[in-house]
């Protein structure tokens, strides 16, 4: 086969940057179109304070993408939509009790799906939109404009720095971790050239990235306090996958996009296939630590599925009867993790495992008998150290992160949250007819009325409930009034219960941000069972050390 060299600016990946921008993220869209976007952006803390981003999102225009002209004015699009997104559907309206909300209104909607298409990932908040493209340098003139204490984020759903210093060690590890991009093209050259100096020399600059990588996520402890990121920030960052314990059992319908106009009571299970799931945000859907993975031959299988990965001996003996190595990765997790990744970063790990070749290099270069040499200059003894160096450190970092998931969402989880006892404030929850109040406004890019919601709705299960009401086309709008009923919507059947519950027992358990007992699964941003996850991709990681 003839190799070609893999070039990263032809993935949207920056030499010096990796895959953040090259450039500061634009801090505000140019066009004045776009100012009922920036408009909301410029006050968003106090706006999600205040319970009012339900209300704003539903009286803001559909905007029409066409004036969005860059690929920096597309990132920036994206990354203020999903906040104005996450914080519409896990957000609060003013009301104690209101759920999250299964509907996300056209004005959002319509224009994210379209920028998403253009970035080709899914529209939901991922990594990209929290982290690569949402930082700025505080002194360009700093010694190093990139270190993580020279840089600030563009935006945060809480306000608080805790925020700001989760966003930005990811950030920071990006930037840090670019030199070892540069390293794994070289390495990936040096083994087509069969360049065993140039392999080790590599995989010796891949380890020094890793090590500033594991250095930057331990300074996660210093600004973000564990009680504040589990209660007050993680909640916006899940997604509508494996949601249903927090309250989206079917996922979230995006309004006017795959004809989600109308629909018909009559009918509403049409209605729940156009839902869409999605995963939330998660450190899986940074393209660094996969494409470390590739580099390094670092396989990953079904979460809970033991014993897949050959040894070493085996390995070796595969490429040398059969010239093949072990099968290609079969995580689905992390497969699907691609999908919420940029286009051309996403191309970027596909050509990169089509290419890469150097943990086979390794196996067929350095024999066992190089296991009893002790301290020496032989090249083979010099590479095996080199690549073996950089699999304990992807291991300790990933040790590393599952330190930070226990302290940050395993403990505040079981011990719940640390309020002061105070009386109970109730909300009552009276069986009301629906009013099918409208609060719809003009579709301006299409013509048609499209109805907002206040969010927190559930899809109405029993259309009996409302013999005077013609149900034949009734939009998601009408049935918002609906809210104050309290539907059992895993049973389809309208519960019984109709007395108040008290709001510090609903606070404690609404979304993602809930105390847990013991047998719980606690799950990440991205719907996963978050420990079993991480131990199972760690100890892959070390199997991997040859």
């Amino acid at each position: 086969m003839s190799y070609t060299p893999l070039r990263l600016e032809d993935y949207d990946i920056s030499p010096t940057h990796g895959f953040l921008p090259s450039e500061p993220p634009l801090r505000r869209l140019p066009d004045p179109y776009y100012t009922p976007w920036e408009h909301i952006m410029d006050r968003f803390n106090q706006f999600v304070l205040a319970h009012q981003i339900r209300r704003l999102v539903r009286k803001m225009p559909v905007l029409n993408t066409s004036r969005l002209s860059t690929q920096s004015e597309y990132q920036r699009a994206f990354s203020i939509l999903s906040f104005m997104a996450h914080a519409y559907i896990w957000g609060r309206n003013g009301a104690v009790a209101e759920p999250a909300s299964e509907f996300l209104p056209a004005s959002i909607s319509i224009p994210w799906v379209e920028i998403a298409d253009f970035l080709q990932l899914n529209p939901v908040v991922c990594c990209a939109a929290v982290c690569h493209w949402n930082w700025q340098i505080l002194d360009e003139n700093a010694e190093d404009p990139m270190d993580i204490c020279n840089l600030g984020t563009i935006q945060t759903f809480s306000g608080s720095t805790d925020e700001s210093w989760f966003y930005l060690v990811t950030t920071a590890i990006e930037a840090k971790c670019a030199r070892g991009l540069n390293a794994i093209i070289a390495a990936v050259e040096a083994v087509e050239q069969d360049n065993i100096e140039n392999v080790t020399l590599s995989l010796q600059q891949m380890a020094i990235s890793l090590i500033d990588a594991n250095f930057i996520l331990e300074r996660m402890y210093e600004r973000c306090d564990p009680y504040v990121f589990y209660w007050k920030i993680r909640a916006f960052l899940a997604g509508w996958e494996n949601m249903a314990e927090a309250g989206l059992p079917y996922g979230v319908l995006y309004e006017g996009v795959d004809d989600t106009d109308t629909f018909s009571l009559d009918n509403w299970q049409s209605l729940i296939r156009r839902f869409r799931k999605y995963a939330g945000g998660s450190a899986a859907q940074t393209p660094l630590l996969q494409a470390f993975d590739i580099a390094l031959g670092i396989k990953h299988y079904p979460t809970g599925q033991k014993g897949q990965q050959t040894s070493v001996v085996d390995a070796r003996d595969r490429l040398r009867n059969r010239g093949v190595s072990e099968p290609p990765v079969a995580n689905s997790y992390l497969v699907q993790m691609r999908n919420y990744m940029p286009g051309g970063h996403r191309r970027f790990l596909e050509d990169l495992a089509g290419t890469c070749r150097v943990r086979e290099y390794v196996l067929l270069t350095c024999p066992d008998s190089l296991l009893l040499l002790g301290s020496t200059d032989n090249p083979r003894v010099l590479l095996r150290r080199a690549y073996n160096d950089c699999v304990d450190l992807m291991k300790s970092f990933r040790d590393k992160h599952i330190m930070i998931v226990s302290r940050y969402i395993i403990a505040p989880a079981k011990s719940g949250p640390s309020i002061p006892q105070r009386v109970a404030v109730t909300v009552p929850r009276q069986i009301i007819p629906p009013a099918l109040e409208r609060h719809a406004h003009e579709n301006q890019a299409s013509g048609r009325m499209l109805g907002g919601r206040t969010g927190g709705d559930s899809l109405p299960a029993d259309p009996t409930m409302y013999p005077q009401t013609n149900t034949s086309a009734i939009r998601p709008t009408e049935v918002q009034a609906t809210k104050n009923l309290n539907w059992d919507l895993p049973s389809m059947k309208r519960s019984k219960t109709t007395s108040p519950e008290p709001m510090a027992v609903y606070s404690s358990r609404s979304g993602l941000a809930r105390q847990l007992d013991d047998n719980a699964i606690a799950r990440g941003t991205g719907g996963t069972d978050a420990i079993k996850f991480l131990k199972q991709v760690r100890n892959e990681t070390a199997h991997t050390r040859i």
